[in-house]
Order: C-alpha cells, then sequence, then structure tokens
C-alpha cells in the first residue's frame, strides 16, 4: 500500500512536497518526485510489502523509459501466476518480484487493449501510467474500488492523488465538501466541488491536444456492477430492473449445502490468494461473524507454515459495568478456541475525543458513521505497526454480499428483487464508504495495509448469484441473516462454539462501544472540525505539522527529486 500524487498543474516541487508530506503515512520507506517536462509530475510515498529492495521504489520506468508507472495497492498471487513467467521472458525485468514492475509490462503489453485485460488482473490496485513520449497519462482503479484516488481536471491540465488532502494540501484554489445529501454541505457548496473520484473499474486518459492546447479527458468503463441495457444474455451485470430480468437470477437452486459450501471453498481460495506478501500478516478480531471467519482461515493456513496468528482487537471503556456480550468476549472466545494470539487495545471515551480530529482527517469525512469506526481503527493501526506488522486482515464485505443491515430486512426482505438489488447496490457503493474509511484510517494509523478477501471478485461473483431465498435460515422469514456464511462454516467453527457462529449482528461502533459520537453535539462538531479542514482550510501551522505526521508520529522522510528529459 503506497500513495500516488501527480499531474501537470503543480506551481512547483514545493508545493507538491506539501501534498506528498500530507499523505507520508502512506509509506516512508522511499518517497520520491520524478519532474519531465511539459510540467509532468509523478510522486510516490512507498510502504514496501512484496519485494523490499531498493530496485522495486517508484516510481518505477519501463526499459526505454518512454512508460512510467506509480503504483498503490497489491498483486494476489494468482496474478503472478498467469502473467509473470510469460513477461519476465518477453521484457528486461530490474526487479526479482515487485508486482508494481509486473503490472508495468501487463500494461505495455496490452496498451491498446486495456480494457479488456484490465478483467484479467486480480488485485487490489490504484495507478498512473505515463506515457512520455506521447504526453499520456492514465490513470485505472480496481473492480471494486478498495484503494481510495481522486483527481482534478480542466483544460489546462490535471492532477491525481491517493487522498484528498495531497491535492488540498498541495494547491491553493482547491477545496473538499465531501458533498453527501444528509449534510449541511449539500445545498451549499454543491456546485463548487472540483475533485472527482476515479470511478472503480474504470481508466481515466488525460492526453496533449496542441489544438487545444491543454489536455483532453476520456474515461473507459471496463467493469460495471450496474450496466444499462441489462444483459439477458450474457448475465454480465448484476442489477436485474425487472422480475423478468431478476427471474434469470433465480432459475437455479442447487440447495444450501451446495452454496454453504462452494461459498467457503472460493473464501478460503481468496484469503490463500491474498496472503501474498514478503512481510508477517496478522488480522483484525472484533468478534463479529466476519472477522471471526477470516481469522480461523488465516489461523488453519499459518498453522501449516509452523506459525501462530496474532489478531486484535479493540475495547473502549474497559471499567464499564455491563453484562452486555461485545467484541472483546467474543474475540477473546474465538481467540481461545482457533489458539490465537489476541492483542487487546484498550481505549476510553477522552482517548476517542482527542483523536477526533485526527479520524476526521484521516478519513476524510464528516459522517459519523464513518468516523466513530475510524477513531478505533486509528488505534488498531498503531499498535499492529508498533508490533512490527504491515498487513492485517479484515472482514469488510460480508455484510454487502449478504445485504445484512436491519434497515434492508425491514424495508427490502419481503420482496426478493428489492433485496437482489439492494445487495447490488451495498457493494457498488464500498468505495464511497467503508471500504475508504478503512483504508485510509489503518494508513493514517500506521501505515498498515487492510486486505478484505470477501470482496475478491470470484467471491463476490458468486455471492450475488446465491438465490434470495438463502438471505436467512427460513427462506425469508427467519432471523439468522447471512445464513449462507454461518452455514458454510457450521461443521468447523460450529463444533467449537454455537454461540460464536450465531452471534447476532452489531455494528463496530456499538461492539466498540465508541457510538456515543452519534449523539447530536458530536455530530455537529464532527462537520465543523471537517469544515475547518477541508473547507476554510485553517492555516494553524502547528495542527497542520500534528496532522502530517500521523497518528504513529512519523517524521518527514525525505523527498527524492529526480528530473527526466
Amino acid at each position: 500500500m503506497c500513495g500516488i500524487l501527480g499531474g501537470n498543474l503543480f506551481k512547483n516541487n514545493d508545493d507538491m512536497k506539501n501534498g506528498l508530506t500530507s499523505m507520508m503515512h502512506r509509506g516512508t520507506d522511499g518517497n520520491t518526485i520524478i519532474s519531465f517536462k511539459n510540467n509532468m509530475k509523478l510522486s510516490h510515498n512507498r510502504l514496501s510489502i512484496q519485494d523490499l529492495s531498493k530496485a522495486a521504489g517508484q516510481p518505477i520506468p519501463s526499459e526505454d523509459e518512454r512508460y512510467w508507472i506509480a503504483f498503490n495497492g497489491e498483486l494476489w498471487k494468482s496474478t503472478f501466476k498467469k502473467f509473470d513467467k510469460k513477461l519476465r521472458s518477453k521484457y528486461n525485468f530490474t526487479t526479482e518480484k515487485s508486482d508494481t514492475e509486473l503490472l508495468l509490462y501487463i500494461l505495455i503489453d496490452n496498451i491498446d487493449n486495456l480494457e479488456s485485460i484490465m478483467n484479467e488482473i486480480e488485485g487490489m490496485f490504484s495507478f498512473a501510467l505515463y506515457d512520455k513520449k506521447e504526453d499520456k497519462t492514465i490513470l485505472g482503479r480496481d473492480f471494486m474500488g478498495r484503494l481510495p484516488f481522486y483527481y482534478y481536471y480542466d483544460n489546462i491540465g490535471f492532477v491525481f492523488s491517493s487522498e484528498v488532502k495531497g491535492l488540498t494540501e498541495s494547491m491553493d484554489d482547491l477545496k473538499y465538501f465531501h458533498i453527501d445529501k444528509g449534510s449541511r454541505f449539500n445545498s451549499k457548496y454543491k456546485a463548487e466541488e472540483k475533485i472527482k473520484i476515479v470511478e472503480p473499474g474504470t481508466l481515466i486518459t488525460f492526453e496533449s491536444d496542441k489544438t487545444l492546447e491543454g489536455y483532453k479527458k476520456s474515461e473507459t468503463v471496463w467493469f460495471d456492477f450496474k450496466p444499462s441495457p441489462f444483459d439477458k444474455k450474457h448475465l454480465t451485470g448484476y442489477y436485474p430492473r425487472t422480475e423478468e430480468e431478476f427471474s434469470l437470477y433465480e432459475n437455479e437452486d442447487k440447495g444450501i449445502d451446495y452454496y454453504s459450501s462452494e461459498f467457503k471453498r472460493l473464501l478460503e481460495e481468496a484469503v490463500d490468494d491474498e496472503m501474498i506478501a514478503d512481510v508477517d500478516i496478522c488480522t483484525i478480531l472484533s468478534g463479529g461473524i466476519d472477522s471471526t471467519i477470516i481469522s480461523y482461515i488465516l489461523s488453519k493456513k499459518l498453522k501449516k507454515q509452523g506459525k501462530r496468528l496474532t489478531a486484535y482487537v479493540v475495547n473502549v471503556n474497559k471499567s464499564r459495568k455491563t453484562k452486555v456480550k461485545d467484541d472483546l468476549y467474543y474475540a477473546t472466545l474465538a481467540a481461545k478456541l482457533f489458539d490465537i494470539d489476541l492483542k487487546v487495545i484498550n481505549y476510553d471515551e477522552i482517548d476517542v475525543k482527542r483523536k477526533l480530529i485526527h479520524s476526521i482527517w484521516a478519513s476524510e469525512t464528516h459522517k459519523w458513521t464513518q468516523i466513530s469506526p475510524a477513531v478505533i481503527q486509528l488505534a488498531l493501526a498503531w499498535q499492529i505497526r508498533k508490533d512490527g506488522f504491515k498487513v492485517v486482515f479484515g472482514g469488510e464485505g460480508a455484510d454487502e454480499i449478504f445485504a445484512s443491515y436491519g434497515d434492508v430486512k425491514r424495508f427490502c426482505w419481503h420482496k426478493p428483487i428489492w433485496y437482489h438489488q439492494k445487495r447490488v447496490n451495498l457493494i457498488n457503493n464500498l468505495h464511497k464508504s467503508n471500504l475508504i474509511r478503512t483504508n485510509k484510517a489503518m494508513m493514517y494509523g500506521g501505515e498498515v495495509e487492510l486486505r478484505t478477501p470477501f470482496i475478491n471478485k470470484k467471491v463476490i461473483d458468486f455471492g450475488l448469484r446465491i438465490p434470495t431465498k438463502y438471505r436467512d435460515d427460513k427462506e425469508g422469514t427467519g432471523q439468522r441473516m447471512k445464513y449462507v456464511l454461518r452455514k458454510a462454516f457450521e461443521k468447523e467453527i460450529g463444533s467449537l462454539d454455537t454461540e460464536l457462529l450465531w452471534r447476532p449482528k452489531k455494528t463496530f461502533q456499538v461492539g466498540a462501544h465508541s457510538d456515543f459520537l452519534k449523539k447530536p453535539i458530536w455530530k455537529t462538531k464532527i462537520e465543523d472540525i471537517f469544515e475547518q479542514l477541508f473547507i476554510e482550510k485553517n492555516d494553524n501551522i502547528e495542527i497542520r505539522e500534528l496532522l502530517a505526521q500521523g497518528q504513529s508520529g512519523h517524521n518527514r522522510g525525505s523527498i527524492a527529486e529526480i528530473t527526466i528529459d
């Protein structure tokens, strides 16, 4: 996991350094700015996870230095199996196992057919590929949008960044409003929002246009959850708009045993695929069914390697008097059953309040539903990195695949097509909420990369095609949501403890006890702080310095500056 910043609208390198420094928490294993002709600049904050050598530092050029890539993310084992040997026989690689260089040559080898090849790349990623010869830049993002990616464009030029602050801190006139229908900023600032997101499953090209003396922008969608019209013949989309289209998803029922066992197989394969790393890995174990299952799978795989899994849980207000079975209770139970080394991070409400400004700065949002878990994740990341880990696994995505939210059950459960449409919408919008907040918070808290096997492409594809009758334990009239997932591990986890497997759902903030931030007084305070940081752009130097260092107190790394003719 890393940070990307680039474009041709920066006034100078000093301004760009401000943006790169504001994202230094995304990687301090190498920080570089490359300057080209035509004012184009490409910079990178590196968090080394695959191929720790200096040769794998970024941006990485092709052998003839025509193409340069800045990459944020990881390519999974399956992508290496598919492409690595073939491309190494064709191109002169300068690294032994860098996924960045592998991606570079995948793109170069298919430069005239990128839309097609993108569907064959398994991983979580955003990238910027610069063609020096043509003065053309291509931005890309994986099909789910696991990693944040933003840009600003006008006819004169463009800039792009892994985080919003990379743009707002390097360009004086750029502000960010994060327009949300329910916020007070919607009507006031909607027309002023200039910062856009690179949509998941999309390629954006900025190409020099000499006739206009500027740059033209084009966009190609290579993956779409909701294509219109719906492809009845190939079922390449997931979003049926009519009962007739929906029936295509329901025309076959292989039974609960098939769907549970197949989902289990695909999820275990996804975990294995995403375990690729040259550093140690750990897991978040909140005690919820999602993180419990991921932790269980990881613990089994690591035991085969002679290793013991380390897991982390946050406990807010350890001295509270309550008999409620919360995250700590279930995490402790799971750790004992699976022989996991559980690290408990104790926090209190004062800690949460003190870190409120950090969590807003990290998450780049004013929604309390995102800030309340982000505060906890900052504490998680800080301890995880302090203990020497760079990679952590989590259970994000399962709630979306199975649409296991209270409002969905109240309003959509009774009509199967509504339920199916809702789960597609939840998956389709993950890049706007939980996924991105978690990524930003974990990186800011301690330079820690989060991996989420539930949203592996094969798992998503199978999960969204499970007949809706299995949305609970009684074909739509039962009480147990995520029935297929629970059933999948009934013989293994269920044989150890049925309470753990069938635990009632609780949100992360409720389970960790940071949900007090939903009170009106705190909602207002969160919006006030966001406005000061991203709209008014408070220029308090001490606050800016504090925020730039990140939760774990990273110092500014030295930034290398290189000019390419």
